[in-house]
């Protein structure tokens, strides 16, 4: 069929459509000048709208060749009838029909494409899409007659029909995507498959199908997967429980409830953890391995930091690592108080007062050790340096502490023997010694410990044994400095002051 059609051409009709042209009586033909005029302007006007105006009217160049044409007419040519002449204004009409037939046309196209080559009509719809075909065949043949409002109608029920099987195909694709989906929720791979394959005749590019269909293809494992999780769960196995889930995932981690289980196994899987860690905690604790017990409970709480179990036995760990610690330090200080080794029982009484400075023992202990440490270190000193009892004051002291140490408990033999050797040494120094100094008369002696003589020329003192310096002066002379030790029977002693400036 064609939508083209051949200009209209104007012919000779008369002014009036009762009466013939040579019928008109003679005082028409005498209308004056100005009637005449209007007239011929009229018919004019008349002739322009029945030649031009079918060419204002855009006519779309529509292609409707999905369609059969109907057969034309076997009826002889000779009967066919030329169309009669119509006036300019039902020309219009006509025309406009003609267009607006065309235009509905193009739009049952434009669907009928859309269901063939993107929603693969055939395969789910082809009833409809029969009967929506044979509407436009219908619409074609009306067309061909000239019956173009007639061609309308049935070209908007037949693009109604394809807009039904339009929305028809969007609920199929909805359910065919659902029923997929609900399918691989439950592992039921035939009936996930069938169903995305149904949503993917309908829309072979839908990205939802397509992935589905991928999912489909690895629900055997995935159910081989999910039965050996659940018998490693059964069994406590938690740790391959939790492998295996995570196998899962790396497959497929949309699978139902898999995200979920994975939690508990790895729940599970801690909690199992932490229960071994205070198992051997625990059991550590009561063999007095501190150190493994420790180590156990620090490790339930890097996994729980709150555990109170955890937390308890690290306090008994400290407790008796402490008690362990005390006793040990105890014994240390004790050992070292029989060998009279004073510093190091300080030492060990002094750390256990740093774990508790309430333990009564170690304040005892540290008091006596100090005591016992300074009475040996001074009575060491007197005995390695006698010479400085000559001093009266260090005389006295080293008197006093003679006594102080007789009252020392306890008092081991190296004490013991410093006391004696202190008591003699004191005897020996207590006794004085007449020692006999010379000078010039003219220098002026100081004795340490004793202060100034004066100048003499002889002069006679006792003394305790020991040290002491002997210092001269003279004006114009160099100081003189002399150190003695004072002994029995010591010869006489010169100090004089001989070299000037």
């Amino acid at each position: 069929m064609s939508d083209e059609f051949s200009p209209i051409r104007p012919k000779s009709v008369p002014l009036s459509h009762t009466l013939p042209e040579t019928d008109q009586p003679s005082e028409t033909r005498s209308v004056p000048r100005l009637g005449a005029i209007v007239i011929v302007l009229m018919f004019a006007t008349g002739l322009g709208v029945f030649l031009v105006v079918p060419y204002w009217v855009e006519r779309p160049n529509v292609d409707i060749r999905p369609f059969e044409p109907v057969a034309p007419s076997t009826e002889p040519s000779a009967d066919v009838r030329r169309e009669p002449v119509l006036p300019p204004f039902q020309t219009l009409q006509r025309e406009q029909a003609r267009v607006s037939a065309q235009e509905e046309l193009a739009q049952f196209v434009e669907l009928q494409l859309k269901l063939e080559k993107t929603m693969q009509v055939g395969s789910w719809g082809q009833v409809g899409y029969d009967a929506a075909n044979a509407l436009a065949n219908e619409g074609d043949e009306r067309f061909l007659r000239g019956e173009y409002d007639n061609a309308i109608g049935k070209y908007q029920s037949a693009r109604a029909e394809l807009e039904l099987l339009i929305e028809r195909g969007g609920e199929l694709l909805s359910e065919a995507l659902e029923e997929g989906q609900t399918a691989l929720n439950i592992r039921d791979q035939a009936t996930a498959t069938d169903r995305y394959q149904i949503a993917l005749a309908i829309d072979p590019n839908n990205k939802t199908a397509q992935r589905g269909l991928a999912r489909a293809v690895l629900l055997p494992e995935i159910g081989r997967l999910m039965r050996e999780a659940r018998n490693h769960e059964l069994a406590e196995r938690w740790s391959q429980a939790v492998t295996t889930y995570g196998e899962v995932i790396n497959l497929d981690d949309q699978t139902t409830g898999v995200v979920t289980r994975l939690r508990a196994a790895r729940s599970e899987h801690t909690r199992q953890r932490i229960t071994l860690a205070l198992s051997e905690g625990l059991a550590a604790l009561d063999k007095g391995k501190l150190d493994a017990a420790k180590k156990g409970f620090q490790a339930a709480l890097q996994l729980d930091p709150g555990n109170q179990i955890a937390l308890g036995g690290l306090e008994q760990v400290a407790e008796l690592g402490e008690l362990r610690k005390i006793a040990s330090l105890r014994e240390t200080g004790q050992r070292a108080e029989g060998a009279e080794e004073w510093s190091a029982a300080l030492t060990a009484y002094e750390a256990i007062l740093a774990v508790d400075d309430n333990i009564q023992f170690a304040v005892e202990g540290r008091q006596r050790s100090f005591v016992q440490r300074r009475t040996f270190r001074t009575l060491g000193n007197i005995i390695a340096n006698p010479d400085k009892l000559s001093s009266k004051e260090l005389f006295a002291d080293a008197g006093r502490l003679v006594e102080e140490a007789r009252l020392l408990t306890p008092r081991g033999p190296v004490l013991e023997r410093q006391i004696k050797e202190t008591e003699q040494l004191l005897i020996t120094y207590g006794k004085l010694v007449a020692v006999t100094l010379r000078s010039d008369n003219a220098t002026l002696v100081t004795l340490s410990t004793i202060g100034k003589l004066g100048a003499f020329a002889e002069k006679q003192l006792e003394l305790r044994p020991g040290a002491y310096t002997l210092i001269g002066s003279r004006d114009g002379c160099q100081d003189v400095r002399q150190n003695i030790l004072v002994r029995p029977d010591m010869q006489p002693v010169d100090i004089r002051c001989q070299k000037t400036f």
